[in-house]
């Protein structure tokens, strides 16, 4: 009985690799056929990119790019984060120096890189960066305004300046009473 089984899982292993040779021949022939049909197209030369132009230039006039955008970039994303409205409030006020002139770099940097002049570009945006320090210290050094006096606002809003300002009422306490 042993003998018997040994024979039939031999001529199953058989069967198996010669069943498996056949379609192992059948895939191979598809695969070379379809091989060889696409080798032309494999074995033909592609067109080479040209080579980035990497004269110092090119280079400073990139990095001059990449700068400029980073600055515009940190004052867009400041403009937008809500928890940095203390510092966005000095930046949009035109009293402080430092705002006036980051907004006058930024346009004096805009205009220059339409114009595409190379050394007034890097210029600008080397006043910018300048313009951008100074204006960051400034807003993070500068407290935040408190509010006036409730009194001295009062007397802001009132048109006859005669009319001396109230003081507003305290506001009542419950009163319990034990009966």
């Amino acid at each position: 009985m042993v003998d018997a089984g040994q024979q039939w899982i031999h001529s199953l292993l058989l069967s198996l690799f010669w069943g498996g040779g056949v379609i192992a021949v059948i895939l191979f022939t598809y695969a070379a056929a379809h091989f060889l049909a696409t080798l032309p197209e494999i074995l033909r030369p592609r067109p080479s990119r040209p080579a980035p132009d990497s004269s110092p230039s090119v280079v400073r006039w990139k990095v001059t790019q990449q700068d400029h955008d980073r600055i515009k970039d940190e004052y867009g994303r400041l403009c937008i984060d809500p928890f940095r409205g203390a510092e966005l409030a000095i930046l949009d006020d035109f009293t402080v120096p430092e705002a006036v002139a980051l907004i006058q770099a930024l346009a004096e940097a805009n205009d220059a890189a339409v114009a595409t002049n190379g050394p007034t570009y890097e210029k600008a945006v080397l006043h910018l960066a300048k313009a951008w320090r100074q204006a960051q210290a400034r807003a993070t050094q500068a407290e935040p305004r408190r509010p006036l006096n409730r009194g001295l606002e009062i007397r802001a809003l009132t048109t006859d300046p005669v009319v001396p300002a109230r003081p507003l009422p305290p506001i009542p306490r419950e009163r319990r009473t034990c009966r």
